[in-house]
């Protein structure tokens, strides 16, 4: 678990003026966080599991990776996993599992389809995926915070 109890040193700041301020924001920047990655997630996953996109993804990148099949079953569990765990990320229960199984998913979307388009660092390339990556490899580490289930329950996986 990450250490959110750190105080805020007023003779640090640029503005120290802001010291209250930051005193009253900064418990809630990691759990901002978390929804928001969170929510990243919820509109493809409610167009992949209602809106017909699971068969989309079926017939387009997951059959051009190759590698994976039974494919429709690959996409129905993709689909699973952006929406209700992207739900689960937003409430901040089973965390960690949860952004394990988000880092798979979004190291095969940089690194196996994206830049195998070509799309590094251009419109549609691979930094949103990055930092989504990197984002969800912190929860990995750091647990669902403060403000989480996980933290009410006193159980974490």
């Amino acid at each position: 678990m990450i250490d959110e109890t750190e105080t805020i040193d007023e003779r640090k700041l640029v503005v120290p003026a802001l010291a209250g301020l930051h005193r009253r924001a900064a418990p809630f920047g990691y759990a901002l966080l978390r929804v928001i990655l969170g929510l990243q997630f919820l509109p493809s996953g409610i167009d992949k599991l209602f809106e017909g996109g699971a068969a989309r993804i079926a017939a387009g990148n997951i059959t051009q990776l190759g590698w994976f099949r039974p494919i429709l079953a690959w996409a129905w569990a993709v689909a699973g996993l952006e929406f209700f765990g992207a739900i689960l990320m937003i409430l901040g229960l089973f965390t960690r599992p949860v952004a394990f199984a988000l880092a798979v998913e979004l190291t095969v979307i940089a690194f196996w389809i994206m830049l195998a388009r070509g799309a590094f660092w251009t419109t549609g390339g691979i930094q949103v995926a990055l930092l989504m990556l990197v984002a969800a490899i912190g929860f990995v580490f750091g647990g669902g915070g403060r403000y989480s289930v996980d933290r009410m329950l006193g159980r974490e996986f």
